[in-house]
C-alpha cells in the first residue's frame, strides 16, 4: 500500500506540472480514425498489437485504442458476469492453492473476454504469472495495464469536473481507484455526464474524484430508446 501511495503522489506531480496537457476525449474524431486503414489508429491494427503487449504506444495511439473501444459492436459497459464474484472470493483468501490460482486464471480470462480494459482481471492474471514466474506473459499484461493507464491519465487527473478521469466503465473508477492507493469513501454522485466517488481518509486531503462517463450513458440511452 505504501507503494502505491507513492507511485501516486509522484504521478500526481507530475500531472499537475503538466497539466495544460490533459486533452478531453474527442469521440468523434477518435470513431473516424479507428475506422480507416489507412490511419495509424487503425482498431483492428491497435488491437492486435494491445493484445500481443505492444509495450510501443504512443499517448495518442493508446487513447484511440482505449477509447476507441466503445464503437466496437461488443462494447458493453455494464458487468454481466457471473466470473466477478468468483474472482473476487478468490482474491480474498489468506492463502491460495493451486486450483485457486487455476480458477483465478479462468475468472480473469473470462472478464477479459468480455472487457479487454479489465484492470482488475489484469492484475489477478499477473498474480498467477508472478506465481507460475512466466515472464512473458507478465511483461505482456504489465504492457497492457500500462496502455490503460496511460489513456485514462492523459485525460485529466479526476480533481475537478474540468480535469474529470474519462473512463468508457464505471467499474474502470474502482479499479483506478485500487491502482492509485485509495479507498472508496462509500458515497456517489451523478451530475450531468460527471460520476463523482467520495475517498476515504487519505494523506494527499482529497476529498473524491471526477469521473467523465460519457460512453456509459449514451450506451444506457441507446438501450432505453430500443
Amino acid at each position: 500500500m505504501k507503494k502505491l501511495a507513492t507511485l501516486f503522489l509522484f504521478i500526481s506531480v507530475v500531472l499537475s506540472a503538466f497539466a495544460q496537457d490533459f486533452k478531453a476525449v474527442d469521440y468523434k474524431a477518435i470513431e473516424k480514425n479507428i475506422k480507416d486503414p489507412s490511419s495509424p489508429y487503425y482498431y483492428p491494427a491497435l488491437m492486435d498489437r494491445y493484445s500481443r503487449g505492444d509495450s510501443t504506444f504512443t499517448i495518442d495511439e493508446v487513447r484511440h485504442l482505449y477509447y476507441g473501444y466503445v464503437f466496437q459492436p461488443s462494447y458493453n459497459p455494464n458487468d454481466t458476469s457471473s466470473s466477478n464474484n468468483s474472482l473476487m472470493e478468490s482474491l480474498s483468501k489468506t492463502q491460495l492453492s493451486e486450483v485457486d490460482y487455476q480458477q483465478i486464471e479462468k475468472d480473469a480470462d473470462a472478464l477479459l473476454a468480455e472487457d479487454p480494459f479489465n484492470i482488475r482481471a489484469i492484475n489477478a492474471k499477473l498474480l498467477v504469472y508472478a506465481q507460475k514466474n512466466n515472464v512473458d506473459e507478465y511483461k505482456k499484461l504489465v504492457s497492457q495495464r500500462k496502455a490503460i493507464m496511460d489513456a485514462v491519465l492523459s485525460s485529466g487527473d479526476g480533481i475537478t469536473k474540468k480535469t474529470a478521469f474519462h473512463v468508457i466503465k464505471v467499474s474502470h473508477e474502482y479499479d483506478l481507484l485500487n491502482m492509485f492507493g485509495y479507498k472508496y469513501g462509500g458515497k456517489d454522485k451523478l451530475t450531468g455526464h460527471f460520476h463523482y466517488l467520495s475517498l476515504a481518509e487519505n494523506r494527499f486531503g482529497i476529498d473524491g474524484l471526477y469521473f467523465d462517463i460519457t460512453p456509459v450513458l449514451d450506451f444506457m440511452s441507446k438501450q432505453n430508446r430500443s
